[in-house]
């Protein structure tokens, strides 16, 4: 039978957890990339027309996108295999964090306890167990940026499922192949996996701890309209940025102006889609690139402010490694 202490979580990622502390999105410096929701539009027209090979499009488009936070709380794990690549998210990331779930399964961040996904809303300080897996030629890099005093580093070569399944295995803990919703073999009741799953689901009834999708969670709701807010204002000031760059004529300006709220300004669709074309003719692509890449700079240093600030406020309250 299955207890706790078989239990070990699993997260592919590409961010060093630096002094083992795994961070949420929200207090690590991550962004998402994307065209401004104004301007985009106008933008993919005109790199349409100049860029007719798919490849050199995709390389310039790049330029063109705007930096925004993610905003999500939550960081994720399986628990005894890995996560899969779906139409939600892709996961060909470099390093894998492997932690036994005993030492979490009490954190009142905890909010989902499954086997393909469980989720906390808080940074997580690893245990002494904890296990980092990097790629071998990567290991003299990272030593170079990060300090590996205290962290059980492991490298490997090749797949990196493969190699989280072998440590796993090395470790004394059962590896699973999974699917969209769980194990693969889950519904056998002669399977292993059979009897992990229902130690997980009877744990969590048992303890009151939710089994919630994430992608249905309050938290998730939540975090993206938070993002969708805040994206809204980036646009806007995106849009001000560019307005303010000496590049564009005072008639277009005025026209801008007239407009009491831009986004709803966008249902006429018409009328929206000439303006802004307008704004991108008179500043010109090259021009463009360089307004977003000086905004996104901009963006950039008020959210290392924040953090900053956060961690200043924090300070006392950091709790001590496991």
């Amino acid at each position: 039978m299955y207890n706790i202490d078989n239990c070990i979580l699993v997260r592919k990622t590409y961010l060093f957890p630096e002094n083992g502390i795994i961070k949420t999105p929200i207090h690590e410096m991550i962004y998402d990339f994307g065209k401004s929701t104004l301007l985009g539009d106008a933008i993919v027209n005109k790199l349409n027309e100049k860029y007719k090979n798919m490849a050199d499009y995709v390389q310039e488009s790049k330029k063109y996108d705007i930096y925004y936070e993610t905003y999500r709380r939550t960081i994720h794990f399986c628990i005894n295999t890995v996560a899969e690549n779906t139409v939600h998210g892709h996961f060909d990331y470099p390093y894998a964090i492997i932690e036994p779930l005993k030492y979490h399964i009490n954190d009142e961040s905890l909010l989902g306890l499954r086997v393909e996904d469980t989720y906390f809303s808080d940074d997580m300080y690893l245990s002494d167990e904890a296990i980092i897996l990097i790629p071998e030629e990567e290991k003299e890099k990272l030593a170079e940026k990060y300090d590996f005093t205290g962290l059980n580093i492991q490298t490997y070569t090749g797949d990196i499922e493969d190699a989280i399944k072998d440590t796993l295995q090395l470790y004394g803990y059962d590896f699973f192949a999974r699917n969209n919703n769980g194990y693969q073999d889950a519904l056998n009741p002669e399977s292993k996996a059979y009897e992990m799953y229902n130690f997980i689901h009877n744990y969590s009834q048992e303890h009151g701890i939710p089994q919630d999708q994430h992608i249905s969670s309050k938290i998730n709701y939540d975090d993206q309209l938070k993002r969708i807010t805040e994206a809204i204002k980036i646009d806007k000031r995106h849009l001000e940025h560019v307005l303010a760059s000496g590049l564009v004529s005072q008639e277009t300006i005025n026209e801008v102006n007239k407009v009491k709220d831009i986004f709803e300004y966008r249902k006429h669709s018409e009328e929206f889609r000439k303006l802004m074309s307008k704004i991108v003719d008179e500043v010109g692509l090259e021009n463009l690139a360089q307004l977003t890449k000086s905004f996104n700079q901009e963006m950039i240093k008020e959210r290392e402010l924040r953090k900053i600030a956060n961690k200043d406020s924090k300070k006392d309250k950091t709790p001590q490694k496991r």
